[in-house]
């Protein structure tokens, strides 16, 4: 999942910059309702005016596919249900139709995150297609100054490589781009892991490149292994809970001796969530007991960033959903 546009609205020609970019966004995607997206994008950027005096929309992209995210750090929704219903509205001269209409699209459906507690308040409202379901999504952001990440999540087959190189910018990216190259061409085991960290740590050292925190997890349809180290998190999902662990301290490159390895059960459709230290651990742990229960992927991801995300940071978010085995 790629975040392609980000829409600050604070007042009505915001909507109209945000309406004519989002046109020529969906100008050659022929398959997707333009009609429908364009007026979601004005419902939902008019609300934020209306409900939280100001917000931002996000444009993402799936695959091809277009998702719209209204964030907000206003009051929260109390009723988030009577929200949705037909005709429902806190504001005069308002027929109340616009997320009830967006939730009643044969294609597309709302979800809804909202929190109003002292230390975390606001509203994420995520329109996505009804078919939305990956076994893995990701949402990668930079640093608030920079273009490029020093963080990277890539796959291969079963394993999957997220790593985050020191500090942000060019000097991380080139860390974490020789972790990738590194990682394609490594023929791999969890058993000879070790093997590919010491390999890693040396060409950081050879090179002077910047340190990285790195970890490689093994997915099947019923468990995730973990190898890595350094400031890397992961959550496991437990009924309607959340278990929270990580990676030892060190770093590839710098101070690196040996890696943890974990080992998780997953049971069909549970999730597993792991994020780079651009994710406040403590807001995270906060957000997860509120979200609505079966919230999806990209829900969670959204709200990672939107609530937990650390100012001045590289983050990235991968949610993994076992439903089947990865190829």
């Amino acid at each position: 999942m790629t975040l392609i546009e980000k829409f600050k609205i604070q007042n009505n020609s915001d909507i109209i910059y945000a309406k004519t970019t989002l046109s020529n966004i969906l100008k050659d995607r022929v398959k997707l309702d333009k009609n429908f997206l364009i007026f979601s994008l004005m419902e939902l950027s008019t609300n934020l005016i209306k409900h939280a005096d100001k917000g931002e929309i996000w444009v993402l992209d799936y695959k091809d596919e277009i998702l719209l995210c209204a964030l907000d750090y206003g009051n929260g929704i109390e009723n988030i249900n009577w929200s949705m219903q037909n005709g429902t509205t806190g504001m005069d001269n308002s027929l109340g139709l616009g997320l009830y209409q967006m939730n009643n699209n044969a294609n597309y459906e709302i979800e809804i995150c909202s929190l109003a507690h002292r230390e975390i308040h606001g509203t994420v409202v995520l329109l996505k297609p009804i078919n939305l379901n990956p076994d893995i999504i990701s949402l990668q952001i930079p640093h608030a100054t920079e273009e490029i990440s020093g963080d990277m999540f890539v796959k291969k087959g079963k394993f999957l490589l997220l790593c985050d190189g020191s500090g942000h910018g060019k000097k991380a990216n080139k860390s974490a781009e020789l972790a990738k190259s590194l990682f394609y061409n490594h023929p791999f085991s969890c058993l000879l892991v070790d093997e590919f960290f010491l390999n890693l740590d040396k060409k950081l050292k050879e090179k002077e490149m910047r340190g990285l925190a790195l970890s490689i997890f093994e997915i099947s349809k019923s468990s995730v292994q973990v190898c890595g180290i350094g400031n890397i998190s992961f959550w496991i999902q437990n009924g309607n809970h959340y278990n929270y662990a990580s990676q030892k301290d060190g770093i590839l490159g710098e101070h690196y001796s040996s890696s943890d390895k974990f080992f998780f059960e997953l049971s069909h459709n549970q999730k597993f969530i792991t994020a780079t230290d651009g994710i406040d651990v403590g807001k995270f742990n906060k957000l997860l007991l509120h979200m609505p229960k079966k919230s999806s992927s990209a829900l969670i991801a959204l709200s990672a960033m939107h609530f937990a995300s650390v100012t001045y940071d590289d983050k990235t978010i991968v949610v993994i959903t076992t439903q089947k085995e990865l190829s």
